[in-house]
């Protein structure tokens, strides 16, 4: 391959990690409000039972609520409780509970 073809290869996925964030922001900020109403009437909960009270099932629904709940602990809209020391790794999921800040 020459150097144009790489930087073109280079640029073209640089430009689709730019385009990627960018969209999962927007479906995380979408989420959002609905994670604190159910955060607000529902006090601190945990990943299976806040995805369950935005009205998503399934395992994919689990990733969609944690990345949106990622973007709201950095904007420091919400806080995590961790998991009791000695829970076993698999089932921290369980026990980390999130609130509003």
């Amino acid at each position: 391959m020459d150097t144009p073809t790489l930087i073109g290869i280079g640029l073209a996925a640089g430009i689709g990690v730019l385009i990627s964030n960018r969209l999962q922001k927007k479906k995380n900020d979408a989420l959002a409000p609905t994670i604190e109403a159910a955060l607000r009437a529902q006090g601190g909960l945990t990943l299976p039972a806040l995805t369950e009270a935005v009205g998503l099932k399934g395992f994919m629904a689990r990733g969609k609520v944690m990345l949106a709940l990622n973007d709201m602990v950095a904007r420091g809209k919400l806080r995590v409780i961790q998991a009791p020391e000695g829970t076993p790794q698999l089932e921290k999921v369980n026990f980390i509970k999130y609130e509003l800040a």
